[in-house]
């Protein structure tokens, strides 16, 4: 199952608006059988230093196949900085599940 890391803008927002927003996109990518790597579990600390939660962010990044940009990721300098760390290294970044899809479908036939 591949692995999609999730991001989007997490500071200077309501808790439960994050939570919900990351959690209805890890159960979305769930339905559509890949397995979402939700970035407010992978820190799981509400209180956690910007600088830290990065880090811990950036190793889960690296262990997944893709990312997909929530909307709300060009308000976010961390999720900035995921997509261009992405781009950089040539990982697949995905602006919906649309084409998230369609870039499977075309591994499944290579």
């Amino acid at each position: 199952m591949l692995k999609i890391y999730i991001a989007g803008k997490v500071t200077g927002l309501p808790e439960n608006e994050v939570f919900s927003k990351f959690h209805n996109t890890e159960i979305l990518l769930a339905l559509a059988d890949f397995k979402g790597v939700n970035p407010i579990k992978v820190v799981n600390n509400v209180k956690c230093e910007w600088s830290v939660a990065m880090r811990l962010c950036i190793v889960a990044l690296m262990q997944c196949d893709a990312v997909l940009l929530l909307p709300c990721f060009i308000g976010s300098n961390g999720a900035l900085i995921e997509s261009e760390l992405a781009h950089h290294i040539k990982m697949p970044v995905f602006y919906n599940l649309k084409d998230l899809k369609e870039w499977r479908n075309t591994l499944a036939t290579k």
